[in-house]
């Protein structure tokens, strides 16, 4: 800082300089570090958006399976292609648990109340488990038990989100082991 013939002080010109290039280096080094946390935050949500939307799925249709009335026969446990019901029973109410992939891409789960006269269509609740499904798959095999008014059947999914640069893909199997009427 230099006196000026008049009596007052101020900075010189290469003083200004110097000290608006250090805050310029300063300033673009905290936004690299800022963007770049930001690019990896967002890169770790769309990882983990699906993850997070698979495991909802399979943890409400396990629950669903766990929950299947006793009366339900063998054929009351339709899972194949795009659609998975299941019997089940909310506290009196007996209900199915429809799972399917709606035209939005959208993995919904569908709770209708199952009427005793079935030309009366019973209450139906729909709860949106995932986005941005790319594809929806179920197979159903039965298992007759030997010597016995009974099977197991094995339910396997698979459910594949639509993720950038990817798809990503999960697979997973049930076995139900309980005692179906045939």
């Amino acid at each position: 800082m230099r006196k000026s013939p008049t009596g007052s002080r101020g900075f010189t010109l290469l003083e200004l300089l110097l000290a608006l290039s250090i805050g310029s280096i300063v300033v673009a080094a905290v936004y690299g570090t800022f963007h770049t946390a930001i690019k990896a935050k967002t890169r770790a949500e769309d990882v983990m958006t699906p993850l997070r939307s698979a495991r909802y799925f399979f943890s409400a249709i396990k629950s669903d399976l766990q929950r299947i009335r006793a009366d339900a026969h063998v054929v009351n446990l339709e899972c194949a292609g795009e659609t998975c019901g299941i019997p089940i029973r909310s506290g009196n109410v007996p209900m199915r648990a429809v799972y399917l992939l709606n035209s939005k891409k959208e993995l919904v789960k569908e709770l209708r109340q199952e009427a005793a006269d079935s030309s009366k269509s019973g209450e139906v609740k729909q709860e949106v488990l995932g986005q941005h499904v790319e594809q929806l798959h179920f197979e159903q095999q039965v298992k007759p038990c030997q010597g016995m008014d009974a099977a197991s059947v094995l339910i396997s999914m698979n459910v594949s989100f639509a993720c950038k640069p990817d798809p990503v893909r999960y697979h997973y199997a049930v076995l139900v082991e309980k005692t179906l009427l045939p």
